[in-house]
């Protein structure tokens, strides 16, 4: 669930030197459960934003009995719309409620600290600021970490239940086969091998003979499983409700040509089909849109997981600072984007 998911920028700093500690900031896969929740609750109705399926979550969807049986209020001259500060509270308070999304809103406050302090390196004025940031965004990266021991139980749920495939009804069985075996199962190894990298950061005392670097790069491997594994089900399903698509189009055609042959009653039952159809189709359409942007989240982590994957990822990376985090930065933005279009 989903997610879903992000690594780590490797320079290090004066402060992080001070700490004897090569800093691997890492960022979680993508949307673990993003992937699955959120089409699972598209088909369902219920707009859970693709993590968690809480039943605090499904309130506004699912009333009680007694509400629905009660008659709707008369309107009366005090009522007033929904401001704009409203809405904007009800959807921060839905995003932050969730620990996926909260993690996407400390991804993109921890990479937005580091473009700030990456593009004020140069500052005279204020030789204090670009390290100010700096050491803020490297705080953040470990309260991600943090974040992170949520994850093991959670891949374990997706890997029994096959949860991760997202919707429970697709025709093709490879989705449901690399949601189950290759998304969820590299998550199990994952998660395990990045707290073991963090206690190594943070308490080396206690494991001296842990290799925190190493763990984090053998980390990335099931990363990188996760990500072209994440690809391979998406491009799957992309094409999968693209036919889907294609036969409503069909459908919706023969509706229409064949409502003007009928008269009365049964011209309107035509309608009502024809406009079921339209709203399947404004689903689906929203279900590809998804699919998009999570194609581009692993377009954007490719690059990355496979700099961190490396054994010397930390010494001599693949990529230099600059381009390493701002994939990193837009994919943060990215993924914001994509659940907040979830939650509309």
């Amino acid at each position: 669930m989903s997610n879903i998911r992000h690594r780590k920028p490797t320079t290090t700093t004066s402060t992080e030197a001070a700490a004897n500690v090569v800093v691997n900031v890492d960022d979680s896969p993508p949307s673990v459960s993003d992937c699955e929740s959120w089409e699972r609750s598209f088909d369902d109705g219920n707009h859970t934003n693709g993590h968690d399926d809480d039943d605090d979550d499904d309130i506004s969807s699912n009333p009680s009995p007694n509400s629905s049986a009660a008659p709707p209020a008369a309107p009366t001259s005090t009522s007033t719309t929904i401001s704009s500060l409203d809405q904007f509270l009800s959807t921060y308070c839905t995003f932050s409620a969730r620990t996926f999304t909260t993690d996407q809103g400390l991804k993109v406050l921890q990479w937005s600290l580091w473009a700030l302090s990456y593009m004020t390196k140069s500052n005279q004025r204020n030789k204090h600021l670009s390290p100010s940031l700096r050491k803020l965004y490297l705080e953040l990266s470990f309260t991600r970490y943090v974040l992170r021991f949520y994850g093991f139980l959670q891949s374990l749920e997706g890997y029994r239940s096959g949860s991760w495939a997202g919707g429970g009804a697709w025709k093709n069985p490879l989705i449901p086969k690399i949601a189950k075996y290759v998304l969820a199962g590299s998550m199990l190894f994952y998660y395990p091998l990045e707290h073991v990298a963090y206690i190594g950061w943070q308490v080396p005392q206690l494991v001296p003979r842990v290799n925190a670097n190493k763990f984090s790069a053998i980390s990335c491997w099931f990363w990188t499983v996760y990500i072209v594994g994440d690809f391979w089900m998406n491009c799957l399903k992309w094409k999968e409700l693209k036919m889907k698509m294609s036969d409503l189009g069909e459908r919706m055609l023969t509706g229409r040509t064949k409502r003007g042959a009928d008269g009365g009653d049964a011209n309107d039952e035509k309608e009502n089909t024809v406009a079921e159809l339209q709203n399947e189709v404004l689903t689906i359409r929203k279900s590809i849109r998804h699919i998009k942007l999570q194609l581009t989240r692993c377009l954007l982590f490719i690059l990355p997981c496979i700099n961190w994957s490396l054994p010397n990822w930390a010494t001599d990376p693949l990529l230099d600072e600059g381009p390493l985090n701002g994939l990193m930065l837009a994919e943060a933005y990215t993924s914001v984007y994509q659940s907040l279009c979830s939650m509309r």
